[in-house]
């Protein structure tokens, strides 16, 4: 039985000579490797092939405890760079398809991220029409609160007035 992960990190607060002050730390002993199924995920950010992503379950009995400093001591120099961590669309595929994808919610998925992605792609070139479309809406809401007939409240009906209130118009001219 593993021991739960607040057992392998301590917090240690102390006080400062200034009482209203607190100095806290936080360490980790233990580091603890688990191994995640794999499943067909919905990320638009895979350009090419099926997205793969870790779902909830993994294997208690796989899972791996070791010292913190053992660890380190092993990755000194294991970091990758990010080009080294992208996995090739075929490889994700042969992924899927042993974790019991079918071929046909492969390519279901690809579809459906190749939709998504143009939408948002669509969404990105209109942004710079924003500002106008948002001014724009704005005039018609002040619009509509100023024909008669028409109400303020969306969903809300308006009483029709009987007779037409008489509108007083005055213009006048400076100078002329």
């Amino acid at each position: 039985m593993m021991s739960p992960i607040h057992e392998s990190c301590s917090l240690d607060t102390t006080t400062s000579l200034d009482p209203t002050s607190l100095t806290r730390r936080i360490s980790f002993d233990v580091v603890e490797i688990r191994e995640y199924n794999r499943i067909l995920s919905d990320n638009p950010a895979t350009t090419n092939g099926p997205p793969v992503g870790l779902g909830w379950e993994y294997s208690p009995e796989d899972t791996v405890r070791i010292d913190l400093e053992t660890y380190e001591s092993y990755q000194c120099n294991a970091r990758r760079s990010k080009r080294q961590l992208a996995i090739p669309s075929e490889v994700r595929q042969e992924m899927l398809l042993a974790e019991g994808y079918s071929f046909g919610e492969i390519a279901k998925t690809v579809r459906e991220i190749r939709k998504i992605r143009e939408r948002r792609n669509i969404s990105f070139h209109h942004m710079k029409y924003d500002p106008i479309a948002e001014r724009v809406e704005t005039l018609k809401r002040g619009v509509k609160g100023i024909i008669p007939g028409k109400s303020l409240i969306p969903g809300m009906k308006s009483k029709k007035l009987e007779s037409p209130a008489p509108v007083l118009v005055q213009v006048t001219s400076k100078g002329a």
